[in-house]
């Protein structure tokens, strides 16, 4: 008999209403009987009343998560962390550290600490919004001492992310990492910034162009889990994640 159990539960809390792509993603990524366990915010706009807005449900997904007993729980989405602020972040996981024992950390963290892992020293940042929220985003790496040599930034709302398809989402990541690798050869890495989209496959494209590692906040959402959970994932989803191979 086939066991469809899940032996494993990871706790996401999703920034937007939909994002088939996490879920499509983590199932490729992880080996069988993991489940992910979604909790979705409302995220209408990236701007500051938006992240305010979507952040006041932060803690009944955090307490449905540790109702659900998961292993680990993330706050995604880079714009939620750039707009809240670093300070506000770290606060929030405190506070979340002291009201339950289940790691609980945010994406844009996970992925600073996936830039450490690789050895990025000099990070070149891509993504799919606006130059205001690319500001927000140097600013956190700032605080958090990463060194960012420039960004490029193809604007996006929240709504026409969620709206691309499979293809047109790998085109646009492909697209946004061949122009930050060309316009900043000075970068050793880059951050693809994004969860809403299809990314994880022009990952390993785009290094195997390059010869540099891509981190995105998703990978790094499913690095971190599967490092903690001492879990092997299925091969060739880049540099980052195959390291835990």
């Amino acid at each position: 008999m086939i066991d469809l159990m899940p032996h494993r539960q990871f706790g996401y809390i999703n920034p937007v209403q939909i994002s088939d792509y996490i879920h499509y993603q983590f199932y490729c990524i992880f080996p069988p009987n993991c489940l992910m366990v979604n909790f979705p915010l409302n995220l209408q706009s990236f701007s500051h009343g938006g992240v305010d807005k979507a952040l006041e449900a932060f803690w009944s997904g955090f307490d449905f998560l540790v109702d659900r007993k998961v292993e680990r729980i993330s706050q995604g989405g880079i714009p939620v962390s750039s707009y809240a602020g670093r300070p506000r972040i770290l606060a929030m996981l405190d506070e979340a550290a002291k009201r339950s024992s289940i790691p609980t950390t945010a994406d844009f963290e996970e992925s600073i600490e996936a830039i450490r892992h690789l050895g990025i020293k000099r990070l070149a940042v891509a993504a799919k919004w606006s130059a205001e929220l690319m500001e927000r985003i140097r600013q956190y790496l700032d605080h958090a001492g990463i060194t960012l040599v420039g960004f490029v930034g193809h604007e996006h709302s929240a709504q026409q992310v969620v709206a691309l398809k499979p293809q047109e989402s790998v085109d646009v990541a492909l697209a946004l990492g061949r122009e930050a690798f060309q316009k900043m050869p000075e970068a050793d890495g880059l951050l693809l910034a994004g969860g809403a989209w299809l990314v994880a496959q022009a990952v390993p494209m785009l290094e195997a162009e390059f010869g540099r590692p891509v981190v995105t906040n998703p990978g790094a959402t499913y690095w971190a889990a599967l490092r903690q959970g001492g879990l092997k994932p299925h091969p060739g989803f880049g540099l980052l994640i195959d390291s835990l191979r």
